[in-house]
């Protein structure tokens, strides 16, 4: 996007202490951004090396993906990705977990543009991780404070600027 403006970027993360990355590559057939079995370097896309991992770890982002501009349809499509494979990644690995993080730049964003119901579900997956870095906010919603963190966003007025 041009004049200063970033698209949104939303990551899709799977992991669990004996997750062998190759087995979430197999049945998703997706190339990771990055992946590493626990204790194991994390090693990016582009083949660079970071520390170790703490647990078996695999994820995506909708980085240079054809999904527009609305953060609402990032968030979506890593949802989309983990719903229609998270039942065939626990018969390999019951003890897989999911979760979401949103990345979203700009000033307006609001929220409750994204749909209740979206994050609903991505909260019953796992926990999702909300980043507006211009107004400073980084928010983790799950199970248990998902209806208070939006009403005390809609009470302080940190949901649009």
């Amino acid at each position: 996007m041009s004049g200063g403006q970033h698209t949104p970027m939303a990551t899709l993360r799977f992991f669990a202490d004996d997750l062998k990355p190759a087995v979430v590559t197999e049945i998703l057939r997706l190339k990771p951004n990055a992946a590493a079995q626990k204790g194991q370097p994390f090693k990016k896309k582009d083949g660079v090396h970071r520390a170790e991992a703490r647990v078996g770890t695999w994820f995506v982002t909708t980085e240079g993906r054809d999904i527009g501009s609305r953060p609402e349809d990032h968030l979506a499509w890593v949802i989309t990705l983990a719903i229609q494979n998270l039942e065939k990644l626990r018969r390999r690995n019951p003890d897989v977990k999911v979760d979401f993080s949103l990345l979203v730049f700009g000033k307006k964003f609001d929220i409750h543009d994204i749909p209740r119901d979206l994050l609903k579900i991505a909260v019953l997956l796992g926990e999702l991780e909300l980043e507006f870095p211009e107004r400073g906010i980084d928010m983790f919603l799950n199970k248990r404070n998902l209806a208070a963190k939006l009403r005390k966003a809609v009470a302080d007025g940190t949901t649009s600027g």
